[in-house]
């Protein structure tokens, strides 16, 4: 009898490992879902090149999400994108609620010590934008002074900071780049400062108002972007380093900055 119930047990404890591993492969989401994914958090006010948003403002293109992507790729794991207020996004990249941002810099942080930073990514390219028929702002901050300036709300600018302090340019603060397009284009300012990439967003997005406004050749900054990444998330900077390194030498990083009429330098 002894035998006979040893018999049956064995051939029950096989059934259920069979159930189990066929369960498994019927259910490949639950293995996925396992893996840690790359929680990425991307400012809501860029729009294209950076970020292209659907009607639902979820995020389907531009260089952000082409880059996160090719990241996520190299590390072989899923990712996914929430946007986010520039009031809020430093905070929940500390607080361990995304993994990571990009297009940023432990300039423009509040609190850069609060995360780590990755190797550069690609280049932040400031200019300034006058109305066609106004002189070229060519060399700043001089020519900047006694102007009223058209900037981003909560953005930093290191370059004209004791400026701005002193009260030698006065400093206009809008949310979104087509608005301060529009204030400048409506006298509200003598000139505004914004990225190669969001300029000429604009421009695709309006092109005929290209002729309406002159764009400055000498760069009013020009920054090497980094990733922040949460001291809480369970990726590694080695990792997204060796992530960033290989898209950078296998020249990935340059045919997404082509893909959208910018450049690496």
């Amino acid at each position: 009898m002894k035998t006979q119930h040893s018999s049956v047990a064995i051939v029950v404890s096989r059934l259920a490992g069979l159930a189990a591993l066929a369960f498994c492969w019927a259910s490949p989401s639950l293995v996925l879902a396992a893996e840690p994914q790359l929680r990425v958090a991307v400012y809501e006010n860029l729009d294209y090149p950076l970020n292209i948003f659907d009607k639902n403002h979820q995020l389907i293109g531009g260089v952000q999400k082409d880059f996160t992507d090719q990241l996520a790729k190299k590390l072989s794991t899923q990712v996914s994108y929430a946007p986010y207020s520039r009031r809020r996004i430093e905070s929940v990249v500390i607080q361990g609620d995304a993994d990571i941002m990009c297009y940023s810099s432990p300039a423009w942080f509040d609190l850069p010590k609060e995360v780590s930073w990755t190797a550069a990514t690609f280049p932040q390219v400031e200019r300034v934008v006058v109305m066609a028929e106004k002189t070229s702002i060519e060399m700043v901050p001089q020519q900047l002074e006694g102007k009223k300036i058209v900037l981003q709300l909560g953005y930093h600018y290191p370059q004209i900071a004791s400026q701005l302090t002193e009260g030698k340019i006065k400093r206009v603060d809008l949310t979104d780049v087509p608005s301060m397009f529009r204030l400048l284009a409506l006298g509200g300012g003598d000139a505004m400062v914004s990225s190669d990439g969001e300029i000429e967003g604009y421009f695709k997005n309006f092109p005929e108002k290209r002729v309406l406004y002159k764009v400055s050749k000498t760069p009013f900054s020009v920054v090497q972007t980094q990733c922040a990444l949460s001291h809480k998330s369970t990726w590694k900077l080695e990792q997204i380093n060796s992530a960033i390194q290989f898209l950078q030498e296998t020249g990935e990083m340059d045919r997404i900055m082509r893909k959208y009429g910018l450049s690496m330098r």
